[in-house]
C-alpha cells in the first residue's frame, strides 16, 4: 500500500495548539506513488486527524464508477455553494424535488466520519455510498494524493474549486471555532495555517495538485471569486462541462437560486440544521452566538478581520510555497485573487 502515515509528535504546546472537541491525535499522510500524476510533488504530506488512521487506505481503495461527480476543495473554498449549482444542472433545476432532500442527500462528503469528534452521531459514509444508486454527487476535501486512486482510471467528472487563502483562512477559524469548537484564539489558529497544521492541510499543494491537472478533459478548475464576480458565465461553462445545456433564462434562474441572500437562508444547503445538531451531540453551545456556516459570501472579507501585518505575512508565505514548491507563477492569482 503506497499510504503511509505517522502520528503527528510536535511539542506538547505544538500538540495542544492544533486540538478541538473529540480530537486530541493527528497524522501526518503521504503517497509514496504520484505515478498517476508526475506533476505532484512526490514529497509531501498531508495533516489529518487521527480518526483518518483506520480508514484511509479504505478511503483509498473505495470504488469509483463514471457516472460519478465529485466536487473537490480545500476546506472553505466554496464547495457548499458549488455543490447545489453542480446538483441543480445535472438534475435539469429541480428545484421542487431539491427542497425535499437534506444537502447531505444531494452531495455526500466522503470523509465525514473521520473529522468530527465521535459524540456526534452519524450514519456510516462509505456504506451509505456503496449502497447507492448512480448517479452519485460526492464532495471530498483530501489532497488529490489521498483521494481514491481509481479517480485516474475511471475518470469520473471531477470540479475542482479554490478561493483565495486569506478568505479561506478566515472563513475556516470561524468554522474551527463553532463547529470543531477550538479554543485557540485568531493568532494561534492562522499559526498553525501557515504551519501545514490544520486539517487536509497544506493549502497550496492541495489546490496546485490540481491546478497542474486542470486541463485533463474530466476536470474543471473554478474559483470562488469567479462565481461572485460572472456566476451566470461560471453556470453555463460548467452545464457545458456536465454535458448539459440551459437556456438564457435557465442560466439566470439559477443565478438568481444561488444568489447570497437566498442561498444564506435556505434551511436545507445552509447546513444550520448540521450546526444544531452538532452542538446537541456535543451537549454545548455556539462560541459565537451570530455563526453562521454560510457567513458573507464576499471577495476580500479578510480585510475587516485580519491585522495588516498578518496579511503582509500570509503574502509573504504565498509567495515563498510558490518559488519553494517550484509551481507555476500564475497560481499565485489564485491564491490571491489579483
Amino acid at each position: 500500500m503506497p499510504i503511509v502515515w505517522e502520528k503527528f509528535s510536535g511539542t506538547e504546546e505544538e500538540v495542544e495548539k492544533v486540538k478541538y472537541a473529540g480530537m486530541e491525535e493527528f497524522i501526518i499522510v503521504k503517497n509514496t506513488d504520484v505515478s498517476q500524476a508526475p506533476v505532484w510533488p512526490k514529497d509531501h504530506s498531508y495533516f489529518l486527524p487521527g480518526f483518518f488512521q483506520d480508514s484511509i487506505e479504505t478511503i483509498y481503495d473505495f470504488e469509483v464508477r463514471p457516472d460519478d461527480v465529485w466536487l473537490l476543495a480545500f476546506p472553505k473554498s466554496g464547495s457548499t455553494w458549488t455543490q447545489e449549482m453542480i446538483w441543480q444542472i445535472c438534475n435539469d433545476l429541480d428545484y421542487e424535488r431539491s427542497e425535499k432532500k437534506y444537502e447531505t442527500e444531494t452531495f455526500t462528503y466522503l470523509e465525514t466520519n473521520y473529522i468530527l469528534s465521535k459524540q456526534v452521531k452519524l450514519p456510516n459514509i462509505l456504506n451509505m455510498l456503496r449502497e447507492s444508486k448512480s448517479r452519485r454527487f460526492i464532495r471530498s476535501l483530501l489532497p488529490a494524493p489521498l483521494l481514491p486512486k481509481q479517480l485516474w482510471t475511471v475518470k469520473p467528472k471531477m470540479i475542482y474549486v479554490a478561493r483565495n487563502v486569506k478568505d479561506v483562512a478566515i472563513s475556516f477559524y470561524h468554522y474551527y471555532r463553532n463547529v470543531h469548537h477550538f479554543s485557540g484564539s485568531w493568532e494561534d489558529f492562522f499559526d498553525i495555517f501557515m504551519k501545514d497544521r490544520v486539517m487536509f492541510a497544506p493549502y497550496h499543494t492541495h489546490v496546485s495538485n490540481f491546478w497542474h491537472i486542470r486541463n485533463e478533459d474530466n476536470i474543471l478548475f473554478l474559483t470562488y471569486e469567479e462565481m461572485k464576480r460572472d456566476h451566470p458565465n461560471v453556470i453555463r461553462k460548467t452545464a457545458q462541462f456536465l454535458g448539459k445545456s440551459l437556456k438564457k433564462e435557465e442560466v439566470l434562474e439559477l443565478a438568481d437560486y444561488l444568489s447570497f441572500s437566498r442561498f444564506s437562508k435556505n434551511s436545507r444547503i445552509n447546513f444550520e440544521k448540521h450546526v444544531d445538531k452538532f452542538q446537541r451531540d456535543l451537549q454545548t453551545t455556539l462560541p459565537d452566538a451570530d455563526f453562521h456556516f454560510v457567513r458573507k459570501g464576499v471577495i476580500g472579507s479578510y480585510k475587516e478581520e485580519m491585522p495588516k501585518e498578518v496579511i503582509e505575512q500570509f503574502d509573504k508565505w504565498t509567495l515563498t510555497e510558490i518559488e519553494k514548491n517550484n509551481m507555476d507563477p500564475d497560481i499565485h492569482r489564485v491564491f490571491c485573487d489579483i
